[in-house]
């Protein structure tokens, strides 16, 4: 299983985001949301989604590491490690000294996300999600 650098189809990673217990989203969101993504990697178990990972953002300054995730029945082989490994390496090739990049990390994945020099944020900031009203 290769990692696979285009971008996979809506409908694959709708599938995979509920494999993976990330939950159901729209289709045409899904399609929008994979299109404006900076930067994606997949790994395929011959031609179903496995695992996916992404980077969001304006190519210049803020990088949003977003919706790493594997096919439960995938877990614990690897592949999110893989998936952050090509993450990391855009990340260095591609954002400055400067650049804001920044994830949110469901638990325990946030241990994954400590190897690629993602850290708590310092007492004097905060994380914060903005509610939506639905």
């Amino acid at each position: 299983m290769d990692l696979i650098y285009e971008k996979p189809k809506p409908e694959d990673y709708i599938s995979l985001r509920m494999r993976s217990g990330m939950g159901d989203k729209d289709l045409l969101r899904s399609q929008k949301a994979i299109e404006n993504s900076l930067f994606t990697v997949s790994i395929y178990d011959q031609e179903q989604l496995i695992a996916f990972g992404r980077i969001v953002g304006d190519a210049g300054i803020t990088y949003v590491v977003s919706d790493i995730m594997v096919d439960e029945k995938y877990w614990r082989r690897g592949f999110a490690n893989q998936i952050m490994q090509a993450i990391d390496t855009y990340l260095k090739e591609n954002t400055f000294e400067d650049s804001y990049v920044c994830l949110i990390a469901n638990k325990p994945a946030d241990a994954l996300y400590r190897k690629y020099n993602f850290a708590y944020l310092p007492d004097n900031k905060c994380g914060m999600l903005r509610r939506q009203a639905l």
